[in-house]
């Protein structure tokens, strides 16, 4: 009597345990769902349960009547049997989202269960680009730190880059060394991870510095009376600062012809007149900005042409048609006398050419034609030797 209830007992105990089957859940191919797309999880099952539901988090999304494979639709979840056949079962989710990257089972009444987890991949989205530079300016020579907070799945790559340089750097903080002003700029952030585009956000940093010259300074200028003179200064500064232009020898300012900004913290101031008598000499030109002292800078302005006196333009004109003449007369000059010499060496030339001069043996034959008497050889030798003296060269 004893053992047959103990029989009854381990019948209820164990009955679920022997008539619960084997669930098996499984999802698309793919190892992740991508937001935004659709995704399928597909349950096989070994017993005969009368209903068996999907559960996200143990929520039940969607419940089939197994044995008529009655399914339906819930929001964005669709399931049902697959082929009318009850062991196979499937849910269809549309429109993945970032709530769906969880656990997910399929649960039957008779007990059985499978559960697998859904990874939800989705692009970079940058939430946050900051730096620690207040009011996105910062002091010549400081660090700047920058940061960017990026959401993704998987974890994003990021990528800093400036509109001041070619470098690139990455990791999502970043320090700026030594700001310089030459850094002033834009700083961009580019995350990727694969998935989707990249994405990028950007802020601007301003680097307060005192004026510097930008490039060489042409701190002389040679220019004739008349003439028009340019002085310029280029300089780099941050805020934009002021010019002020003083000529050395009368101690009075002078007011510069444009001040303008050519890039991001840079500006050029020019100065422009005709030159007088009293032009000549120094300028000064005086840059401030309100970070550090004043910066000053000279430009000679060298006559190049010193020994010209100051003349009236209808001088100028006078005198410029006169040294046209001048030098037309000079060149006639010059010309003649080449001639000149020219016609001397070939006169000299034919004068002494050998073969304007007479030989001895012709002087010798001529005189024989001449000598019918029949001189001997010493005497008519002694008579050239007289005649050779005589003889014109």
């Amino acid at each position: 009597m004893e053992f047959k209830y103990i029989l009854i007992l381990i019948v209820i105990v164990y009955l679920p345990v022997l008539i619960t089957g084997q669930y098996t859940i499984r999802g698309v191919s793919e190892s992740y769902a991508v937001l935004g797309e659709n995704y399928r999880l597909e349950c096989d099952i070994t017993d005969s349960p009368g209903i068996v539901d999907f559960r996200r988090n143990k929520i039940a999304l969607g419940t089939i009547l197994s044995q008529s494979c009655l399914g339906g639709i819930n929001d964005r979840y669709t399931y049902g049997c697959i082929n009318n056949n009850n062991k196979q079962l499937y849910l269809n989710i549309s429109n993945i989202n970032k709530q769906d990257d969880t656990t997910w089972s399929c649960r039957g009444n008779s007990g059985g269960q499978g559960s697998t987890t859904i990874l939800v991949y989705y692009p970079p989205d940058i939430t946050s680009i900051t730096s620690d530079a207040v009011n996105y300016t910062a002091d010549d020579g400081s660090d700047v730190i920058f940061n960017c907070n990026v959401d993704s799945k998987p974890v994003s790559t990021i990528t800093w880059s400036s509109s001041t340089s070619t470098d690139t750097n990455t990791g999502q903080q970043w320090t700026l060394p030594q700001a310089k002003c030459q850094d002033t700029g834009i700083y961009t952030c580019t995350a990727n991870n694969g998935i989707g585009q990249s994405t990028t956000k950007s802020l601007s940093l301003d680097i307060r510095c005192s004026p510097r010259i930008n490039g060489d300074l042409k701190d002389e200028v040679i220019n004739r009376l008349g003439e028009k003179v340019t002085l310029i200064i280029d300089v780099i500064a941050y805020p934009k600062p002021s010019f002020k232009w003083i000529q050395e020898s009368t101690g009075q300012e002078l007011t510069p012809d444009t001040t303008q900004q050519v890039a991001t913290n840079n500006y050029i101031s020019s100065l422009t007149f005709t030159i007088q008598q009293s032009s000549f000499g120094n300028y000064t030109v005086t840059v401030n900005n309100g970070k550090g002292c004043d910066k000053s800078y000279t430009i000679k302005i060298i006559d190049g042409d010193p020994g010209t006196k100051p003349v009236s333009v209808e001088q100028s004109g006078y005198q410029k048609g006169l040294s046209t003449g001048i030098g037309i007369g000079i060149g006639i000059g010059i010309y003649l006398v080449c001639v000149f010499l020219v016609l001397l060496t070939i006169f000299i030339y034919r004068k002494d050419h050998p073969a304007n001069r007479k030989l001895p043996e012709e002087n010798y034959a001529t005189f024989s034609n001449r000598n019918p008497e029949g001189r001997t050889y010493e005497d008519l030798n002694t008579h050239i030797s007289g005649d050779a003296k005589d003889m014109k060269i």
